[in-house]
């Protein structure tokens, strides 16, 4: 959420500029310092990549959780593999414990194949996390864009009415010259 801010209040500079721009005469454009909003979008393409190592790390993080997972059911299925053979040496024995090793293995499987499911389960939860967040900040991002287009539009009417009052205070006065003149 600290970013978010970091980056409202990035968008809000942005807009702050732009309303202070000083207006180019007889046109709807606006003068400004073009370093400066260079500076600012640098600042929240800088912010935003921190949610793309996050993403990265995730992927990471199931990639292992997913290999651990699968070195733990290899653990297990070699575990019930030497208690298969040490339990097929003995004599009475032999077919109850062939049949445990084998439920062992079946476990150990089911157990492995658990893990991954959840490790997969929990990477692509935050996968999905990251990517709402992302589609948020999208959406704001665009929303304050729209927000300081129309502010600029509403300062480029407010300017072009002023000029035309100008105007026409111009033309009557120049009309009154010329009446007084004949």
């Amino acid at each position: 959420m600290d970013r978010q801010m970091e980056i409202e209040e990035i968008l809000a500079n942005i807009e702050e500029i732009l309303e202070q721009a000083k207006s180019v005469p007889f046109s709807d454009k606006a003068m400004v310092d073009r370093d400066e909003l260079f500076d600012l979008i640098t600042d929240i393409r800088l912010k935003l990549p921190t949610e793309i190592e996050q993403s990265k790390w995730v992927l990471e993080e199931k990639n292992r959780i997913i290999v651990e997972a699968q070195r733990e059911a290899e653990l297990k299925l070699k575990e019930a593999e030497e208690e298969r053979g040490r339990m097929i040496n003995e004599n009475e024995v032999t077919k109850k414990a062939y049949a445990q090793s084998e439920e062992i293995i079946e476990t150990a499987k089911k157990v492995a194949k658990d893990m991954r499911m959840g490790a997969k389960e929990y990477a692509d939860d935050l996968l999905m996390q990251i990517e709402d967040q992302l589609k948020e900040l999208n959406a704001f991002t665009e929303e304050r864009l729209r927000e300081v287009s129309l502010a600029i539009e509403e300062k480029s009417k407010e300017f072009n009415s002023i000029m035309d009052q100008k105007m026409k205070i111009l033309q009557q006065n120049r009309k009154e010259l010329n009446i007084h003149r004949k």
